[in-house]
């Protein structure tokens, strides 16, 4: 399937939280690159990227960020931001904008992201998910977790900004982190409480905010055009890191998913939880190179016995992956300084990365949706040099 893309916020109200995710699904019309949107939704979040993302041997360069910015007639202060933004190229995101849903009825993926993420860090993933036949909701979290989060009273209205909450250096995490985690399981249960009401056609508390390079479009869909087209009884939560901790976290909360992926997951938000809903229904998907002792340890705790073909537990490790092996940072950054930064430290294609990723995922939610289990059975062998399973290599 051709890939459509909107974003949809919502405003506080009546105790409920306000909403941001970018809904991704599938489409019939033909791929349209003037409709693609730009990765970087407004330069605020290059700003929040550079905060943390890109390496310190960069800044202590002054002379040569003041040519850069001079040559590029930045006014703006925030020079790191700016760097961030044309070191990426700010690349088109492969899904037609405001494009007109499929006629069909798809299962449902809503996606957490990681700590300085947004909506649009996992955008390969995510299109490449929907083009398989799923509307993707990645959520854009209000914790104060991502890189930058808008907030929206209305599609004209002038953005306002939540920016990341930042501990002092070795301050405990303990209480930011269960308080942004409890933000993120409401958060994901009412972003599928609200993919319900766009299916029943209760559209008026929900909005879309179209990019620039869109908004003059005349055929621009609204939210109606979802009704009776997204299957909210065939729902799958996933997320990367503290994604992963938003994923298990769900899944005890949240009887509606059908199945849980979590990428790499950071399990220390999740150290003290125990399992309170079937753990065959979650797959961990761990990248190697960042995984260490104490975080496995907790995992082992939602490890379950499996026996789909030579798959014996529910934890896949992706050999010589580093963190960033499911988003678009590797893809984006691979011909740049910053990206030799990041490929020093890991092995392969990163766009095969990504792939690998979606083919072992998109085979975990045919058994979680369906109890079919070939697809995933032949993920695992297409890519069983570069996989291995159970918490330790054999």
């Amino acid at each position: 399937h051709t890939v459509g893309c909107v974003d949809v916020f919502s405003t506080e109200s009546n105790g409920k939280l306000p909403l941001l995710y970018r809904l991704y699904y599938p489409t019939k019309s033909s791929p349209d690159t003037s409709r693609w949107p730009s990765w970087l939704p407004h330069p605020r979040y290059a700003d929040g990227y550079s905060s943390s993302t890109l390496p310190v041997p960069l800044f202590v360069l002054p002379t040569v960020i003041e040519n850069i910015r001079r040559s590029l007639f930045w006014d703006s202060d925030n020079v790191q931001g700016r760097l961030f933004s044309w070191l990426s190229g700010n690349p088109g995101i492969p899904a037609n904008e405001g494009a007109t849903p499929s006629t069909e009825k798809f299962p449902v993926i809503i996606f957490s992201h990681g700590l300085i993420a947004c909506r649009t860090s996992y955008s390969t993933l995510c299109t490449d998910m929907a083009s398989k036949g799923y509307y993707v909701a990645a959520l854009e979290h209000g914790d104060k977790s991502a890189c930058a989060r808008m907030l929206l009273t209305s599609p004209d209205a002038e953005p306002e900004w939540l920016d990341r909450e930042v501990l002092p250096r070795g301050a405990p995490e303990d209480e930011l982190r269960e308080r942004q985690l409890e933000y993120r399981t409401r958060e994901v249960s009412q972003c599928l409480d609200s993919l319900t009401d766009l299916n029943s056609g209760l559209t008026q508390e929900y909005f879309i905010r179209y990019s620039s390079a869109t908004n003059t479009y005349n055929n621009n869909i609204g939210l109606d055009a979802f009704k009776g087209k997204i299957d909210v009884d065939s729902a799958v939560i996933s997320g990367h890191s503290m994604g992963g901790a938003t994923t298990v976290r769900s899944l005890s909360k949240e009887s509606r998913f059908k199945g849980g992926v979590a990428l790499d997951s950071w399990m220390f938000p999740v150290r003290k939880d125990e399992a309170q809903f079937d753990k065959s229904k979650l797959l961990f998907l761990n990248f190697e190179k960042w995984q260490g002792e104490k975080n496995l340890k907790t995992m082992s705790r939602f490890e379950a016995n499996l026996k789909i073909g030579e798959v014996d537990s529910n934890v896949v490790t992706l050999k010589d992956a580093i963190h960033y092996a499911c988003t678009d940072i590797l893809l984006i950054f691979q011909e740049s300084r910053i990206g030799s930064y990041f490929l020093s430290r890991a092995r392969g294609d990163p766009y095969e990365r990504v792939l690998t990723n979606s083919e072992l995922f998109s085979g975990w939610v045919q058994r979680s949706l369906h109890g079919e289990t070939q697809a995933f059975i032949e993920a695992c062998e297409k890519r069983k040099k570069d996989i291995f399973f159970g918490l330790e290599k054999s």
